[in-house]
């Protein structure tokens, strides 16, 4: 009786630790309490201070539509510019996402770069694109 016991109590382990084909199913996964955001730095070429844009945009490619955040929390003028963040997770996740940054100065654009950003069940990653960009 007691391999009998055992070896149910083994199968049900063994069933419990199979990892399911639905790989959306985030409901078991356990995140941390952080809330990371995705930045581009834009410094000047010549000596690396920062590069203030009068506005900016984050324009997803597969659509062309405008991602922006309106509620930018990162402070003025430290050449810090946000391109997609953790509240981004539900249109990012598990999806291999083409954005373009594009930045002004007055009514010119200055600077029009491309990166591709992604999400798992918790936060969003930047998968390809320099973070810091020199004009």
């Amino acid at each position: 009786m007691q391999r009998f016991i055992y070896g149910f109590f083994l199968l049900v382990v063994f069933i419990g630790s199979c990892d399911s084909d639905n790989k959306s199913d985030c409901a078991n996964i356990f995140c941390t309490q952080e809330f990371r955001i995705i930045t581009i730095l834009i410094n000047h070429a010549a000596d690396s201070s920062a590069f203030v844009l009068t506005d900016y945009k984050v324009i997803r490619v597969s659509d062309n539509k405008d991602i922006t955040h309106l509620n930018n929390i990162i402070p003025e003028n430290s050449g810090y510019y946000p391109l997609v963040d953790d509240s981004d997770f539900k249109l990012l996740r598990n999806i291999n996402t083409e954005i373009e940054f594009q930045g002004y100065v007055g009514n010119n654009n200055i600077i029009k770069k491309r990166f591709v950003v992604t999400a798992d069940c918790c936060h969003v990653t930047l998968v390809s694109g320099e973070s810091i960009v020199y004009i």
